[in-house]
């Protein structure tokens, strides 16, 4: 008998799994696409219907129907298997999944969420709040809200044996009291609240957010899961298990904050909206899932609908940055001062509030706008230019976006461009380090990554000689700019054997002459976009020490060799 792996393979073609996430375009058997793992303007993605299998020729990515699962949403084995169960109409058992030692946690957080649920069955005044915030049974249910006794022992008293004890505790439902006393019992980290559970991308409740109810002075409002091994607040947005397909449908992702602002979109019918409540937005890290980047994959457009006060500005300015580094479009949604989506929707309903979805800025334009009311002098003028607009402008990936995005601030603040892009270029040249980060590559996490782009063409030179020559390459391959040259075949001894084996795991897949050219072009491509951003690099470490030495001719000159290397960048990029 087939396994259940094999059955949901028979039943979900390659094609169907993939085409559902990413576009594919047909192309004789294969299938291409823009690869979802790394950045690049041209596809590099193969996929092979006949093997079941995909391929990217750019970063490496390859597997099947659910390894991209796993890659793309972030889930490890079980919660693909979840998730490509569902979609086949596979019902699973517990002796279909592996059994893993993160299994335990999943099967305490889903019993302490069935919990939870039950006792706000028997609040009713805890019910009686929900309803009065415009909630339904309905969305309660959906979503399992619940409520935590205020009790000391509620969940800690339910476990069985120190063993249950243990995993409770490893699930951040339950501590142990400070100074290690044996004698003092271990106690629930919810009490006296209204409970809000946290999902994964498959469903799979890996933590809570729990409001506190009845109101009381002490303590925190809301109270959240501490990180554990299966919830990592950068990995997790609420809602989102639920809004991933509205999403991919709609073409753009709805971002708030409160979880009752989520309940009242999704009820609303905004299905398409996430929320940070107890989650953190953070950096894209290269070759790791986090909650922004899973979010980018599904679309590149996002609106933010937080609150217009300090606290919500400042979470708006750092999920905007995560944002432009992933090459997404942000736009703000304005709203009306101390009010938030939740009580919009409740006092001016649906159709308001699509309205208003729709009436949104770009991010950077929102914040050009905002320099504009203020009335600023000059100097303060410069200073707010250089924290509240330059920062997001010099984290866009795309030199032809960037140009876009100062041609659109100079003429909101009535600046001439060329003085706003020389501005501009000097905040970058003080910084290298962030221009670095926000301008690196990111590649797909294989071992191929302990290689750079450079060393990688140059191995794959060394392995598929007739591809590179293919595409033109001579063996004096030489990049160059400015004063800047390089030799992007060039491969240190030390280097060699590590390097040949790496591009041999990756691309001895490659069986046809087409995909190792292709794949000898993308590498060349990358190659050449990493030397520029060197030379990018290093130009602005000369303006910085040209500034500083008062050198008006060399400062001159460099800033001429920069603007030039902006538009090098771009028709490399195309």
């Amino acid at each position: 008998m087939n396994s259940i792996v094999d059955q949901i393979k028979e039943r979900l073609p390659i094609t169907d799994v993939l085409g559902s996430y990413i576009t594919l375009i047909p192309g004789g058997k294969q299938y291409k696409a823009r690869c979802p793992f790394h950045n690049e303007r041209t596809p590099s993605f193969s996929v092979s219907p006949d093997r079941g299998f995909y391929y990217c020729f750019g970063c490496g990515a390859k597997g099947d129907i659910f390894t991209f699962v796993q890659e793309f949403e972030g889930l490890d084995f079980n919660g693909a298997l979840k998730v490509l169960a569902q979609r086949a109409g596979v019902e699973l058992t517990r002796r279909d999944q592996r059994r893993e030692e993160t299994s335990e946690l999943y099967e305490c957080l889903e019993a302490a969420a069935t919990r939870y649920q039950l006792q706000l069955g028997r609040n009713s005044e805890a019910l009686a709040y929900l309803e009065k915030r415009g909630l339904s049974r309905e969305t309660i249910e959906q979503f399992r809200l619940g409520y935590a006794p205020d009790e000391w022992r509620f969940v800690a008293d339910a476990c069985k044996d120190e063993k249950e004890r243990r995993i409770a505790e490893r699930a951040g439902l339950i501590k142990r009291p400070e100074g290690g006393d044996k004698e003092k019992r271990p106690y629930d980290r919810f009490r006296g609240r209204i409970m809000f559970p946290l999902a994964d991308a498959s469903g799979r409740v890996v933590g809570f957010s729990g409001r506190i109810f009845p109101e009381a002075p002490e303590g925190p409002k809301y109270l959240n899961s501490p990180e554990t091994e299966v919830f990592h607040k950068s990995k997790v947005l609420y809602g989102f298990d639920k809004a991933k397909g509205a999403i991919k449908k709609a073409g753009f992702s709805i971002l708030v904050e409160g979880q009752m602002d989520l309940l009242l979109s999704h009820q609303s019918g905004f299905k398409n909206t996430v929320a940070t409540s107890g989650t953190a937005i953070s950096e894209p890290v290269v070759g790791e899932a986090t909650n922004m980047t899973v979010l980018s994959r599904l679309s590149p457009n996002i609106l933010f609908a937080f609150d217009g006060d300090e606290a919500g500005q400042k979470a708006l300015t750092r999920a905007a940055l995560v944002a432009l580094s992933l090459s997404m479009n942000p736009r703000v949604v304005s709203l009306p001062e101390g009010v938030d989506p939740a009580e919009y929707l409740l006092t001016e309903g649906g159709e308001k509030w699509k309205a208003q979805l729709a009436h949104n800025t770009h991010f950077i334009l929102y914040q050009a706008q905002a320099i504009r009311h203020k009335g600023l002098s000059p100097h303060l003028f410069v200073q707010a230019l250089r924290a509240e607009v330059f920062p997001f402008i010099s984290r866009i990936p795309s030199p032809i976006e960037q140009q876009l995005h100062v041609e659109t601030v100079a003429k909101e603040l009535s600046l001439e461009r060329s003085d706003l892009i020389k501005e501009l270029e000097l905040f970058v040249a003080q910084q290298p380090a962030l221009t670095m980060q926000s301008e690196a590559p990111q590649e797909h996490q294989t071992d191929s990554v302990a290689l750079s782009p450079s060393e990688r063409y140059a191995a794959f030179a060394l392995r598929f000689p007739e591809a590179v020559a293919e595409q033109g390459a001579e063996e004096s391959d030489i990049f160059s700019f400015d004063t800047f040259t390089e030799s992007p075949r060039t491969l240190a001894d030390e280097r060699r054997d590590l390097a040949l084996a790496l591009i041999e795991q990756d691309y001895s897949v490659l069986n046809a002459a087409q995909e190792q050219l292709l794949a000898a072009r993308e590498l060349r491509k990358k190659a050449y976009e990493a030397f520029l951003l060197r030379v990018h690099s290093a130009l602005s470490r000369a303006l910085r020490e040209a500034e500083r030495a008062e050198d008006e001719k060399e400062t001159a000159r460099l800033l001429g060799a920069l603007a030039q290397l902006h538009t090098v960048r771009a028709a490399a990029e195309a």
